[in-house]
């Protein structure tokens, strides 16, 4: 899959080309449906299916103290955008410049000199873009004054149309971004999974641990995450994919309150795989939030920590 940012390279490649247009944190069922109404059009086109996002939130540049915490990161939201199986995406680059371009100078910007303009459609340098497909909510341009209404009228010179995607629901509501962060900071995982069309997860490298799981005979694979939005303190099932392989676990997210002499200044995500034996130091796993199991307490010993933790894996079992 190619990833490109600059408007100039999107329109060097053969069209036609359908584009689903969103910024897509989380990459939800919402934007799954987009994603694949571009991909299901562009086969039938027989063309390209690509993506077009921003390399960040605009709020972290407009208003940083607006900006709400992502579900995923840059890297992360590329790689789910990869899964959808479009063809590439053109993830620009948002600043202050991009930000006041009035809607007709962005369109203009993304696809060249309007067809009608040139001496011949053929002749165009234009990607040939086919079809735009987006939420009802996607905005672009100056002051987000440019409306998916907007975008079709200014479509017309260039050849291209818009379709808006009806918005996918849960339990009657449309689904977002803003809902699904909700709902795993307040630690309901079975509707952000519904939302997400799988489970939360997060994506770090394993950090050296205090080496005490290894003489209980639990080790864990241990994260500082760096994740903008996780779920509250506690033990949960979890799956976790690493070396290209996915194993069942159980995880401590929270302040380890049973070594008191080593709390962290913020939380940790230690986890212990089952059906593992290696060293993972150094390496990102992605962990995948399943089932709460309980709450994080203090131990009034390692060796009943451990005890806890065996009786943590039996429960975890079901969600497996």
């Amino acid at each position: 899959m190619k990833i490109i940012s600059q408007p100039a390279q999107f329109r060097k490649i053969p069209g036609p080309v359908v584009l689903a247009a969103g910024f897509f944190d989380g990459v939800h069922l919402g934007h799954q449906r987009v994603l694949s109404g571009a991909v299901e059009r562009a086969r039938e086109l027989d063309g390209q299916a690509w993506a077009l996002t921003f390399d960040r939130h605009p709020l972290a540049v407009l208003a940083p103290s607006k900006c709400p915490p992502l579900l995923s990161t840059s890297e992360e939201r590329l790689a789910l955008l990869e899964q959808s199986g479009v063809d590439g995406i053109l993830a620009l680059e948002f600043t202050r410049k991009l930000a006041v371009q009035e809607p007709e100078t962005f369109v203009r910007w993304l696809c060249g000199p309007p067809r009608i303009a040139s001496q011949t459609a053929t002749s165009s340098a234009s990607a040939k873009l086919s079809e735009i497909r987006c939420g009802r909510n996607w905005r672009f341009g100056r002051r987000a004054t440019g409306t998916p209404e907007l975008l079709a009228q200014l479509g017309r010179p260039y050849g291209f149309r818009v379709t808006i995607v009806p918005y996918a629901e849960y339990q009657g509501m449309e689904i977002s971004s803003t809902r699904i962060r909700f709902a795993v900071r307040e630690g309901r995982l079975d509707d952000a999974t519904a939302m997400l069309g799988r489970p939360y997860s997060v994506r770090d490298t394993v950090i050296r641990g205090r080496g005490v799981g290894h003489t209980l005979s639990i080790a864990t694979a241990n994260l500082q995450p760096s994740a903008e939005v996780l779920p509250p303190n506690g033990v949960y099932a979890v799956r976790v994919k690493a070396q290209g392989k996915t194993f069942n676990g159980v995880a401590n997210l929270g302040m380890r309150p049973t070594f008191t002499d080593a709390i962290p200044d913020r939380a940790l995500l230690e986890t212990h795989l089952l059906d593992f034996d290696g060293d993972l130091y150094g390496q990102t796993i992605e962990v995948a939030f399943l089932a709460r199991l309980r709450d994080e307490r203090a131990f009034t010993s390692p060796e009943t920590l451990a005890r806890q933790i065996a009786d943590d894996v039996r429960q975890a079992s079901r969600f497996f």
